[in-house]
């Protein structure tokens, strides 16, 4: 069976680089960048300081899941990693319901990374170079809805609420590997 992390939180939680560990401790299974499928109209408009809305992000959350599917089920490993905000539980229902058609009996789990306003902002406002600016964390941390409940796999769901407040990217990526039940 073919499984896919999909690593998520808004800006500046440690995505890709809590995404790029793992794709390491699975044997360098395929790791997809979900920033990297963004259609340019979705970058035109957060690099313009404009939020993304629900239609924006529903075909580029299709996207990211066919293609995480297709190299989960291609690997040799069984597993591929993938990275994007999620900030929304109908956005990780979207992402489970897009990839049906390519295997059946995939899995997804899902690891929301979240911590404070303040210490997103002062993350987001000492990267360079990246499109998402620190006047839109707000919005995303006004959305976020932090998996709970029955969504948690600890109460037989699939999801992982991890708090990166004060931790390493090193720390956060051993307790998701304790956690995950892969």
């Amino acid at each position: 069976m073919s499984t896919v992390i999909v690593v998520g939180g808004p800006a500046g939680t440690g995505k890709t680089t809590v995404a790029e560990l793992l794709s390491k401790h699975f044997n360098d299974c395929p790791f997809v960048e979900g920033d990297a499928l963004h259609p340019q109209a979705n970058i035109d408009k957060m690099s313009a300081g404009q939020p993304l809305t629900d239609d924006d992000r529903w075909g580029w959350l299709q996207n990211l899941s066919e293609a995480a599917a297709q190299k989960a089920v291609e690997s040799p490993q069984k597993v591929c990693i993938a990275s994007c905000s999620m900030l929304k539980k109908v956005y990780r229902d979207h992402i489970k319901k897009s990839a049906h058609h390519v295997d059946p009996s995939l899995k997804f789990k899902f690891v929301f990374l979240w911590t404070t306003y303040e210490e997103l902002m002062q993350r987001v406002s000492s990267r360079a170079g990246h499109f998402m600016k620190s006047d839109m964390v707000r919005s995303q941390y006004d959305i976020m809805e932090v998996p709970k409940d029955e969504e948690l796999i600890a109460n037989g769901g699939d999801s992982l609420d991890v708090d990166t407040s004060g931790r390493t990217p090193q720390e956060i990526t051993s307790g998701v590997i304790a956690d995950i039940g892969i």
